[in-house]
């Protein structure tokens, strides 16, 4: 399996100071036309707004012309992230179109599973990359779920141009400061900021029910190299693995592989001190989400690569070092 995926490091934000600086837009730049030089897979850039960081998206059929960037164009959680099939029992679907400041965009989808947000937006395009990097894009600072408050403390996401050529389709999975309650039919508020604008969007959303189907695959496990996986688990949202004892400032990734050589990637996306939270990317998975579930076998690779503040070439060298199996 490729080890080339668009990442940016996790990033936490002040909701004061959520521009990016010129040093960091150049990065981004530049990163962008390298992955977009290496990948075939639809018109892929890595994207940060606030605190983008990682996930998946596939390009689904468009249905209409977009004329003034309406809500005609659909993308549905399973497209956006990969997710199951069933997902739609677990997602709650807003096309609803919003203007924070000068940002103009459409809410799609959000669903939520322990302390994350899922969601997926459209935004317009004039098709050109530089159109697709993070620029006084608004940012969710806050949810609140049935009078309580969750802080946002990063994220991680990417962007992609659809089929039509001037729309994008962004991704994000947020990091919230506690876990949110079981609850169906739950109020919840999305708290939108964009320099000195802010916006609330308001809907009915179910929350974390999706844990009802977990199918763990491993918990406080030790590994040889003394790392350990407090758990790893796969529901119809996505699959999840936390590892902990893991050397600070270092990449990681997890490759996965079945008895039929089918492989899948888990990547990086928090990283708190000497613990990783790796999320399914399907975007460099031979392997869906239902496919990893029915699996009897599957042999794990945790890899590691270049420390994140020496590396400034851009290129990620993976080694293994450690390997695990899972069997039904």
């Amino acid at each position: 399996m490729t080890s080339i995926y668009d990442k940016i490091n996790d990033i936490d934000f002040d909701t004061d100071s959520i521009e990016l600086n010129d040093i960091e837009k150049e990065k981004m730049f530049r990163s962008a036309k390298s992955y977009a030089k290496k990948t075939n897979k639809s018109k892929f850039v890595a994207s940060s707004a606030a605190a983008l960081l990682i996930v998946g998206l596939m390009t689904p059929q468009v249905r209409a012309e977009v004329l003034k960037f309406t809500t005609d164009i659909k993308v549905s959680m399973m497209d956006a992230f990969g997710a199951s099939p069933d997902s739609y029992k677990y997602t709650t679907e807003l096309d609803e179109s919003v203007k924070v400041g000068n940002d103009c965009f459409v809410i799609e989808n959000i669903a939520f599973e322990d302390n994350k947000a899922f969601i997926n937006t459209l935004r317009d395009s004039d098709g050109s990359i530089e159109s697709q990097l993070p620029e006084n894009e608004a940012n969710i600072y806050k949810i609140v779920v049935d009078g309580v408050s969750y802080k946002a403390l990063g994220s991680s996401g990417n962007s992609g141009l659809l089929e039509d050529g001037k729309t994008i389709s962004e991704v994000s999975m947020i990091d919230f400061d506690k876990e949110f309650p079981t609850l169906d039919n739950a109020d919840v508020e999305l708290y939108y900021t964009n320099g000195n604008s802010t916006e609330i969007i308001s809907t009915k959303a179910s929350t974390n029910t999706v844990n009802e189907e977990n199918v763990i695959f491993a918990k406080d496990q030790k590994l040889k190299n003394g790392s350990v996986i407090s758990l790893m688990k796969l529901n119809p949202i996505t699959m999840t693995a936390i590892i902990k004892n893991l050397e600070p400032d270092y990449s990681y990734q997890i490759e996965g592989t079945n008895n039929e050589g089918k492989t899948f990637l888990l990547d990086e996306r928090i990283g708190d001190n000497s613990e990783v939270t790796f999320i399914y990317n399907k975007d460099f998975s031979d392997m869906s989400l239902d496919e990893i579930k029915d699996a009897e076998e599957i042999n794990f690779v945790l890899k590691k690569g270049k420390n994140k503040i020496d590396n400034e070439s851009g290129k990620e060298e993976y080694r293994t070092i450690e390997k695990f199996t899972y069997k039904k």
